[in-house]
């Protein structure tokens, strides 16, 4: 997420002669060498990269309040995911290493715990496994890492059983987290430059000018102009490309869509290539079960099209279709890359050029 490091550095300079930010200051007591405290800890939305919908926020919840985030001062989820609200920098449900290292320097943390939930709630017995790291904002520096097996007890509910694993990884990484907190840790008047900042790098709203000719009486208004990636699709279309739609998530492994904006983005661009006719294919992480992986990267690509229909394109412009683990687009043994897997592809139908 570039444009984090971009916000960075940003409010280094509109910070430049103010109080230094809790993560650049020593450690208390001046404590050096391999295991410093942190007191002022970013708890980072954990990644999901498993079945379970509901997992990585359960998790979370856990860790909030864990008695090692309580020694130092943790900022709430919700308190985090307000400062960039309505932005373009407004954080997905979960956050990668890269894009939680640095928002613990943009907030000013001087430490952040960051991790993922991966496995299938559905395996026979659940496969679950909690991954956390905690990291030193300013050098990077990895100072914990835990993993566990979220292996349930008898009778106990695979998220129970998460929730338990969550709570013991998060004891051993928080190891290290203790003493006060550090003075102007998450101070609010830092949290609001932020947010001024993340809400300047976001486009500007178009607004009236006296120029502008008053609308009538009960007319329409003139409908947006077109986004840079709706124009970029259009252009994809009419050529006969397949692409990728991004900003398209799935809750966890399942067909349940979490966000949709990529799927708002090309409904626009249909509508600026009306002969297009396409087919949206859904892919996922491979996991063997060739079948599994075919009737959920199915169902992935019929959500699209549900949606896509929703927006107002007629349902005869498109075919689904399911491509269970191929053409991966990174590697599968890495939750990131699971996620990045798990997508819907689109490609203009021969059908299309021949209406050109």
């Amino acid at each position: 997420m570039e444009s984090m490091r971009l916000l960075a550095a940003a409010l280094a300079a509109a910070l430049s002669g103010g109080p230094a930010p809790a993560a650049s200051q020593p450690p208390v007591g001046g404590e050096s060498g391999p295991s410093p405290r942190v007191r002022c800890l970013l708890v980072a939305p954990l990644e999901n990269a498993s079945d379970l919908p509901e997992a990585a926020q359960a998790a979370n919840d856990v860790l909030f309040a864990s008695p090692g985030a309580a020694r130092g001062r943790a900022l709430p989820e919700a308190e985090l995911r307000a400062v960039f609200a309505g932005s373009t920098l407004e954080l997905p449900r979960g956050v990668p290493p890269s894009v939680a290292l640095d928002l613990a320097e943009v907030l000013g943390a001087d430490g952040v715990l960051y991790g993922a939930i991966e496995g299938s709630a559905r395996d026979s017995p659940p496969s679950l496994t909690v991954t956390l790291r905690l990291a030193l904002a300013g050098t990077r520096e990895l100072v914990r890492t835990e993993s566990l097996a979220a292996a349930p007890r008898h009778g106990e509910p695979p998220l129970a059983a998460l929730r338990r694993a969550a709570a013991e990884a998060g004891r051993e990484a928080l190891g290290s987290v203790g003493g006060p907190p550090l003075p102007g840790c998450f101070d609010p008047g830092r949290l609001a430059r932020v947010r001024d900042l993340a809400i300047a790098a976001g486009p500007a709203a178009p607004t009236a000018t006296a120029a502008q000719p008053a609308a009538a009486p009960g007319a329409r208004p003139p409908p947006p102009p077109p986004s840079a990636r709706q124009v970029e699709w259009t252009g994809r279309l009419a050529a006969g490309e397949r692409f990728v739609v991004e900003g398209v998530a799935f809750a966890g492994r399942s067909a349940r869509l979490s966000r949709d904006q990529g799927l708002e983005d090309l409904s626009a661009a249909l509508r600026s290539a009306p002969a297009a006719r396409v087919r949206i294919e859904g892919f996922v992480d491979s996991t063997g079960r060739t079948a599994e992986d075919a009737r959920l990267s199915l169902a992935m690509a019929q959500a699209a099209v549900e949606r896509l229909v929703a927006l107002g394109v007629p349902r005869d412009r498109f075919a689904a279709a399911g491509r269970g683990g191929d053409a991966p687009l990174l590697p599968n043994f890495t939750a990131r890359g699971r996620a990045r897997n798990r997508r819907v592809e689109v490609v203009a139908l021969p059908e299309t050029a021949a209406r050109r």
